[in-house]
Formats: C-alpha cells, structure tokens, sequence
C-alpha cells in the first residue's frame, strides 16, 4: 500500500508537489510525467538540484493556483496541518485538477489523551504556530465536500518514527543545533496517508 500511488502515474500526466521545499520529490518524478513545485518560502529553492529549479513556483496554497494549466496529480504532503483555512486550500486544489485526477494527502493522526507524540501540536497547544492533528470522519467529510473520493488510505509513523522526532526536536529547540537524524515513513500509527480522487466541479 506504500505509496502505490505512484504507479497510476502516465508520462502524459501533470503533477504538483505543494510545500514541496527543495524539489527532491519532483526529482525523483520528473522522469515519470510533467512535474512542478509550489512553496510559499522561495529560500526552500536554493538547495534544488539544477535539474529542476526551474520547475519550482513560489506560491500560497490560499490563493488561486499560478499556473495556466490543470493537474492530474497534487501532493500535499506534511501541508494541511499548518494552515488557517484547509477549506479554501481545497478549493483552490480542487479548481486547479482535472476531474479523475488524484490528490496524496499526509497529515497527522489525532489520538486521543496522546496528541503530545507530536512535539510540533505541543507548540500549537502553547500558542506557536499551527499544527493541527485529524480524526479520521473529519479529514474524509472534508475531502469529500470538495469533490473528492477517498481510493485508499493507511497509517504511516513507527515508534522508532517517533523517537526520532522528540530526538529531532530537542536538537533544533532547546539545542539550537542543526543536527537531525533520519528516520524514513513507513506503516505505522500517526500520520494519514490518503489518495482521493476528483469526482466533480465544486
């Protein structure tokens, strides 16, 4: 089921990564279909490989997409949780697709009395920015007032996912170190992964 998605994908489809940093997914693509980026920090780029600089767009998901074209593919990995306003980060998405076309969604998982595995909601709870965690009727009712039909979904985040993450964060915030250490997705228990497909015109 781990990101299976990918195979739907055909060398004549578009696809956008949103908040896609320094492009390493649109790297990875870009031999598979049309591929571009969009990221509200424009400073993400500088990392990018020369290969694909130019297919990376500063842009805000809350406003209308800037491209003259529609999507068969949008990603919106790590993305939802930060933002006031996912609705309308939905309808922009949903506008700028082509209807049969699939969006891959990640975003954490609410677990109730467990919420703290996430050092960033922790932050939130104390006033910093946002980082919203789902209940699983609340993100499909959301996706489907937009158009979109949830295809497949799992769970993403091992324990060891976990031990890296209040690792990582104590590093970076109470550190001041740039120092992280890796830890790749695999099945687990708190983030959402969903491929939903564009239905219908909203």
């Amino acid at each position: 089921m781990h990101e299976q998605w990918k195979e739907l994908i055909k060398p004549e489809h578009k696809l956008l990564d949103i908040g896609c940093w320094d492009g390493k997914r649109i790297l990875e693509l870009k031999d598979r279909c049309d591929v571009y980026g969009l990221d509200i920090d424009k400073t993400k780029f500088l990392g990018a490989d020369e290969a694909i600089k130019n297919r990376l767009h500063e842009g805000d998901i809350l406003r209308p997409l800037p491209f003259n074209t529609k999507f068969d593919f949008i990603l919106l990995r790590d993305v939802l949780e930060h933002l006031y306003g996912e609705e309308l980060a939905l309808e922009n998405i949903n506008k700028g697709m082509n209807v049969g076309g699939h969006i891959v969604i990640s975003t954490p998982k609410h677990i109730p009395f467990f919420n703290w595995y996430d050092p960033a909601w922790i932050r939130w709870s104390f006033g910093g920015e946002p980082h919203r965690h789902f209940k699983k009727k609340e993100l499909f009712s959301l996706l489907q007032s937009f158009g979109f039909e949830i295809e497949d979904y799992h769970l993403e985040g091992t324990i060891h996912w976990l031990f890296t993450r209040w690792v990582n964060g104590f590093f970076k915030y109470v550190l001041r170190s740039k120092k992280q250490i890796k830890s790749s997705w695999k099945p687990g228990y708190f983030n959402w992964v969903i491929v939903a497909k564009k239905e219908r015109e909203i």
